[in-house]
C-alpha cells in the first residue's frame, strides 16, 4: 500500500546540524519563560499582537511556532543575538498612556525615558547607550534640610492605645492582688481563732484513740467506785496531750502561712514596681519625645 502524501515532511539530520545565527541554541516549549522577550518581539513584528492581549493557552500555542521557526533558523538575526531592553518594552503593551498624547508631550516623553533608563538600569544594569553620569530622580530636599538631623517623631496612635492598656493592664493586677490578699487575712483570721482543722485519716486515728482513752478512764473509776474527778471527764493526759498536739500544729501552721504570704506579698510588690516603672519609663520617654519635636 502506497504510503499517504498528506504526511507533512519530517526534518532531514541536516537540518537539526545546521547552525543558527549568532551561534544561538535551539529551544523547545519548555523554555517558554527563558525565552519570553524574543517572543514578545517575534509576536509583535510578525503576528501583529501583544502578549497581554493573548491567553495562556492561544500563548502557548504562538510559542509553538515561534520554536520551530527559531530551530529552522526563519527568524530575525536580532532575536538569534539577544533583544535590548528598550526593544522588549516597545513590544509589551499596546496601551497607550493618556500624559503622552498631550500638548507639550515631548517633555513628557523624555521624562518617562529617563524613568524606563533608570528602570532598566536598575534591573538589568547599565545599557550602553546611558549616560555615564548618575542622575538623582524625584524632588530634591528643601533647602537647609540636607544636613540637619530630624528628631523623633510624635508617639502614634497606636503607641498611645498601648501604653493604656498598660496602665490598665498594671491597676487589673493591683485590684486582684489586693483582693486575693484581703480574702487570704480573712482566711488567716478565722484560723487563729478556731484553729487549723485536722483532716485524713491520721486525725481520725487520733480522735478514736482519745475517746478511747476517756472511755477507760472512766469505766476504770466506776468500776473501783471512786469519785469520777474533773481529770478523768476531760480526758485526763490524753486531753492535755490532744490540746497540746492541737497547739503545735496550729503554731507551725501559722508560722508557714505566714512566711508564705510574705512571699507573695513581696513578689506582688516586686511586679508591682517593675510595671510602675516601664509605665514611668515610657511616658518620660513619650515627654521627651514632645518636648524634643515641639520645644
Amino acid at each position: 500500500m502506497p504510503r499517504s502524501r498528506s504526511r507533512s515532511r519530517s526534518r532531514t539530520p541536516q537540518e537539526d546540524l545546521q547552525p543558527l545565527p549568532a551561534g544561538a541554541k535551539r529551544i523547545s516549549e519548555s523554555d517558554y519563560f527563558l525565552k519570553s522577550d524574543e517572543f514578545r518581539v517575534w509576536l509583535k513584528d510578525e503576528k501583529d499582537r501583544y502578549m497581554d492581549e493573548l491567553s495562556t493557552d492561544k500563548a502557548r500555542k504562538y510559542f509553538k511556532k515561534f520554536v520551530k521557526a527559531w530551530n529552522r533558523g526563519e527568524l530575525a538575526s536580532r532575536l538569534y543575538s539577544g533583544v535590548d531592553s528598550d526593544t522588549v518594552r516597545s513590544h509589551q503593551t499596546g496601551y497607550k498612556w493618556s500624559f503622552v498624547e498631550r500638548e507639550g508631550g515631548k517633555a513628557d516623553r523624555d521624562a518617562m525615558k529617563r524613568v524606563r533608563e533608570a528602570v532598566a538600569s536598575d534591573s538589568h544594569g547599565p545599557s550602553p547607550s546611558s549616560s555615564s553620569s548618575t542622575r538623582v530622580l524625584g524632588p530634591a530636599l528643601p533647602p537647609g534640610t540636607a544636613g540637619r538631623m530630624q528628631g523623633p517623631s510624635m508617639p502614634s496612635a497606636s503607641d498611645l492605645q498601648s501604653a493604656r492598656e498598660d496602665a490598665a493592664e498594671l491597676d487589673g493586677r493591683d485590684r486582684q492582688s489586693s483582693r486575693k490578699r484581703a480574702r487570704q487575712e480573712e482566711r488567716d483570721r478565722v484560723e487563729d481563732a478556731v484553729g487549723p482543722r485536722e483532716v485524713g485519716r491520721e486525725a481520725m486515728l487520733a480522735n478514736k484513740r482519745a475517746k478511747r482513752d476517756a472511755d477507760r478512764s472512766f469505766r476504770n473509776a466506776k468500776e473501783d467506785g471512786d469519785e469520777v474527778d474533773a481529770d478523768t471527764l476531760m480526758g485526763g493526759d490524753s486531753f492535755q496531750a490532744a490540746l497540746a498536739k492541737r497547739d503545735a500544729a496550729k503554731s507551725r501552721y501559722a508560722d508557714k502561712a505566714g512566711s508564705a504570704r510574705e512571699e507573695r506579698d513581696m513578689a506582688n510588690r516586686e511586679r508591682r514596681d517593675a510595671l510602675r516603672e516601664k509605665d514611668r519609663a515610657t511616658m518620660d520617654m513619650f515627654k521627651a519625645m514632645a518636648k524634643e519635636r515641639f520645644g
